[in-house]
């Protein structure tokens, strides 16, 4: 069981984790601070939450197994 949770973490791809993390985090003061009335703030946010989105999808795409698209064609 404790194996288990052992390779669970080992497989975590930590810094993934931590780009979704930060950038979620600047997202969110930035949006705060362009809801409060500051236009500039509009700028970091939609690049740290692009980046938070485009990591999340890397994650999910890792995590589905190959459907076989990238094999040679074998019809003759």
């Amino acid at each position: 069981m404790l194996q288990n949770v052992v390779a669970a973490v080992r497989s975590v791809r930590w810094a993934s984790v931590a780009t979704v993390v930060g950038a979620g985090l600047i997202a969110v003061v930035a949006l705060v601070a362009a809801l409060r009335g500051r236009p500039w703030a509009w700028l970091p946010f939609a690049l740290a939450a692009g980046i938070a989105v485009r990591e999340v999808r890397y994650l999910q795409r890792a995590l589905r197994r190959p459907v076989g698209f990238d094999e040679p064609d074998r019809r003759a």
